[in-house]
């Protein structure tokens, strides 16, 4: 078993290196194929990835805005923007600190506050990403009452 283990440590393949950071990168074959078919297609929402999620009780939108924010520069690939170069695409990541906030809509006094709250669900579903300028990730935080949130999120599967 300990000889086994110990081959398994082992490989004939080059160590896999992290790529810097700090320039363009290429696409992954799946980011070609759903860059080609924006640009082929234009403007489409086929591949949004709505969330909605109804928060209840006291809400620190402060705190919920950090969340998100960190989540974002931890992850460099809801910062990443498609950039067209030549006769190619690139991949380029935006700094950690470029978080988007949340919008707020509050709803509290609207006389028809679910329908509102439904039409906006519509909305940042159907909106389309600007690929080369718009993070891959929006959201939006509706407010129905001091103790009822609807939190909004859309990301773009690319």
């Amino acid at each position: 078993v300990a000889e086994v283990l110990a081959q398994a440590g082992r490989s004939s393949q080059p160590a896999m290196l992290p790529v810097p950071r700090d320039g363009a990168l290429p696409l992954s074959f799946a980011q070609q194929r759903l860059w080609f078919l924006a640009r082929m297609e234009g403007v489409n929402t086929a591949y949004n990835i709505p969330l909605g999620l109804r928060l209840r009780g006291h809400l620190d939108e402060a705190a919920l805005q950090r969340s998100l924010a960190r989540i974002i520069d931890r992850h460099e690939t809801l910062r990443s923007r498609f950039v067209p170069h030549d006769d190619d695409v690139q991949v380029m990541i935006a700094a950690a600190d470029s978080a988007v906030l949340l919008r707020v809509e509050d709803l509290r006094q609207h006389p028809h506050a679910e329908d509102a709250m439904q039409a906006l669900t519509r909305e940042q579903a159907s909106t389309p990403f600007d690929l080369q300028n718009d993070p891959l990730i929006r959201g939006c935080l509706v407010r129905l009452a001091d103790d009822h949130h609807v939190l909004l999120l859309t990301l773009h599967h690319i």
